[in-house]
């Protein structure tokens, strides 16, 4: 059963990326159009949030979702302004295809940063501080001897 999971969430990331890629291109505007290239993006999103992030790769997801956010923003302010000067298909296909992405991405990053959140929230051990010792504070403490 792992197995097929696995599977599933490697078949949703490469579907998603392909279809990122395409539909970012086939749109023909800076942002995918068609509902169900969207819907696709957005399903495998769920997808890989679900099955393929583990806790130690959640940070770095979640910097790689944000930065896609970013960028296809950035796509939509005069500050992109030199690449559609350069070429106005150029730039609306770069800006699809990094709008798709973050399509892809968005979901994924949602269920991560709640699994994250739900991960933290739980009694238990608490998550590494990367080698800073937490100590827990002590009602009484007692005198060391001082070594003379």
């Amino acid at each position: 059963m792992a197995k097929a999971l696995a599977l599933v969430g490697k078949a949703a990331f490469v579907v998603g990326v392909v279809f990122a890629i395409v539909g970012g291109i086939w749109g023909g505007t800076s942002v995918p159009t068609n509902d169900a290239v969207i819907a696709i993006l957005l399903i495998s999103g769920v997808l890989i949030g679900l099955l393929n992030v583990t806790a130690g790769e959640a940070t770095a997801v979640l910097g790689a979702a944000v930065a896609l956010v970013i960028l296809g923003i950035w796509g939509f302010t005069p500050a992109f302004a030199p690449v559609m000067d350069l070429s106005t298909a150029l730039g609306e296909n770069l800006i699809g295809v990094v709008c798709a992405f973050a399509l892809l991405m968005a979901p994924a990053a949602i269920i991560i940063a709640l699994k994250a959140v739900i991960s933290a929230a739980q009694p238990g051990e608490a998550p590494s501080t990367r080698g800073a010792r937490l100590e827990t504070p002590t009602t009484s403490r007692t005198p060391q001897p001082s070594a003379r």
